[in-house]
């Protein structure tokens, strides 16, 4: 069927053609045409872009001398940092040349810790053309600095002769088992302890511990590695001796442990209270918890409440709910006036966020903005982003900043331009586009579709999406999480698995605000639509958040499940993600003053 429709279709185009032609021919039946004119604007014409105008006629030309003059004229603008790219990438230049290059592309480039991939594969890049260049101690440096890429490691074992410098660095890389394996049998303990108890090894950790100390017998960090290890294997008596002997917040903490393992609650308090520490003083207020000691718990929680830690306001939080219980009015008052309110605990007690309602920040064109706006305009996105990134970079004061970052959110890029703007609001700007641009409504389109299809608030993936991955959508974590949601390969999977689908690509924004979005729906079904547990869960995972809260001393106790989270990671992530929420909804609540763009 589908062949003779096509042939059908060509005989009636063919026809239509020759009816015309004769139609047009007869001069009393002429159909007058209108006139044509093609006129050809090159968008690089504009005075603005003279200089992007002469890199595109010497990068086509191939002319690097243009380049090298041209580059001279740019110093401090994106365009620099694309020529000297450009250079570096270059391979009809000289080695040693294209390796100055990038240096010097990679000492003016726009960092960031989040851009991990980016990152490694640059200095890979530089490392390969060091290394051709016979540049041997630099590329060592940008091969280490690429790890724990496969060629990164590979290049390393081609520079590094000496097993002991090669295994350190392996080391220090968090390349555990690499490290060992560059040993090939020989006995380096400063080396081999380490990396065997970060590989869940303790007793090899220990005997090489111990076999350290026989080399340099005063070693502290031998000795606090032996004691720990001790620990582990459940030598408790000999670990405590060990203890005794050291100084320092972790001796005390250790011994702390000790002590509770042998049913010693008060010393383990004792001990933990002696080092001074916050995170060992909370460890403290829950073994006084256990005991029975509320008074004694909610007077530590308070003097942990005035300690400059993560854990300020949740000490302040639980001090006020155990003093509640014991009908002390005088901590709880104190401890209500500790609580933050720019905290999730203070939002609870009814405390308002100071957030502002106006902007009083005049508005800006500054000259990057003509250049970005001319760059669009010729279909350059990643140069206008760049030029602006570069001048915000430069900003000295909070208007040209917000200016400049309001300019890059239009553009699509919130990474940046979000960081500039939370500075500005941890010095104490209230001014309302400041905070909206710290709180920016990311991918609002894609996210509101994806909001609209789950049943949930925009805010509520906002919220997530500002801890995971502060709006950068190539994010890659420690963990190996990535994209605006931050999924680890199993997680991803498995939702793609949910939704009968092939896995996406989890830099791609539609993809993973897509995913994200469903497996927020899905917890939010799994928990009842209970955010409190949601949020967590989407850190920690739906299994521990489910066994916590059932279990004791939680027992489905909301004002339990706060205080013993005991993962501070996830303690914390709920605090600072449901913060957000509410602050997204009053900065963007329908009766919210508008800021015009």
């Amino acid at each position: 069927m589908p062949r003779p429709r096509f042939f059908l279709s060509i005989g009636l185009i063919a026809a239509s053609i020759l009816w015309l032609g004769i139609f047009a021919a007869r001069p009393e039946r002429r159909i007058p045409l209108p006139a044509v004119q093609t006129v050809v604007f090159d968008p690089y014409s504009q005075e603005v872009l003279s200089s992007y105008r002469l890199f595109r006629e010497a990068s086509l030309s191939q002319d690097k001398q243009a380049l090298l003059n041209l580059l001279e004229n740019v110093r401090g603008s994106f365009l620099e940092y694309r020529i000297l790219l450009s250079l570096a990438q270059d391979p009809g230049i000289a080695a040693k040349q294209r390796a100055a290059y990038f240096r010097a592309a990679l000492e003016i480039r726009i960092e960031d810790p989040l851009a991990r991939a980016e990152t490694r594969q640059l200095q890979l890049e530089y490392a390969a053309v060091a290394e051709q260049a016979g540049q041997l101690s630099e590329a060592k440096e940008a091969y280490r600095q690429a790890l724990p890429l496969e060629e990164a490691i590979a290049g390393l074992k081609r520079l590094e002769p000496r097993p002991l410098s090669l295994a350190n660095i392996f080391l220090q890389a968090r390349l555990y088992r690499e490290a060992i394996e560059t040993l090939d049998g020989r006995l380096v303990p400063s080396i081999e302890a380490p990396a065997y108890q970060a590989l869940g090894e303790p007793q090899k950790a220990l005997d090489a511990y111990e076999r350290w100390l026989i080399e340099i017998p005063g070693s502290q960090t031998a000795r606090y590695g032996q004691a720990w290890m001790l620990l582990a294997l459940g030598e408790n008596e000999a670990a405590d001796a060990v203890f005794a002997t050291l100084s320092g917040a972790s001796a005390l903490y250790g011994r702390g442990i000790l002590a509770r393992r042998a049913g010693d609650i008060t010393q383990a308090v004792d001990f933990y209270r002696q080092s001074g520490e916050a995170r060992y003083l909370w460890y403290a207020t829950e073994l006084l918890e256990q005991q029975g000691k509320l008074n004694e718990a909610s007077k530590l929680y308070l003097e942990l409440a005035q300690m400059d830690s993560n854990y300020t306001d949740d000490a302040a939080y639980r001090a006020l709910v155990l003093a509640q219980r014991l009908d002390d009015t005088e901590t709880a008052k104190r401890a209500y006036e500790l609580l933050p309110s720019l905290s999730y605990f203070g939002l609870r007690q009814g405390k308002t966020p100071p957030l502002p309602t106006k902007s009083e920040l005049p508005w800006q064109e500054p000259e990057v903005l003509k250049l970005a706006n001319a760059l669009v305009r010729a279909n350059d996105l990643e140069a206008a982003v760049g030029e602006l990134l570069f001048a915000l970079r430069e900003a000295k004061d909070e208007t040209t900043a917000i200016n400049l970052a309001e300019a890059l959110q239009r553009l699509g890029e919130f990474r940046q331009s979000q960081r500039a703007a939370e500075a500005y609001l941890r010095a104490g700007s209230q001014d309302l586009r400041t905070w909206r641009l710290a709180y920016p409504q990311a991918y609002a389109d894609l996210v509101r579709t994806q909001a609209g299809e789950q049943d949930l608030e925009p805010a509520l993936i906002w919220a997530i999406m500002r801890e995971e991955s502060r709006f950068y959508p190539k994010a890659v974590s420690r963990s190996n999480a990535k994209g605006l949601m931050q999924f680890i390969p199993s997680t991803w999977d498995w939702v793609a698995e949910l939704l009968k689908e092939s896995p996406g690509e989890p830099f791609k924004p539609v993809d993973s605000i897509r995913y994200g979005a469903f497996y927020l729906r899905w917890l939010l079904d799994y928990f009842a639509d209970d955010i409190e547990r949601v949020v967590p869960s989407y850190n920690g995972g739906q299994g521990y958040i489910r066994r916590l809260y059932e279990s004791a001393p939680v027992n489905e106790n909301k004002m339990e499940f706060y205080r013993f989270i005991d993962k501070p990671e996830t303690r914390e992530y709920l605090q600072k993600v449901l913060l957000s929420y509410e602050i997204y909804q009053r900065l963007y609540a329908p009766d919210m003053v508008s800021v015009p763009n």
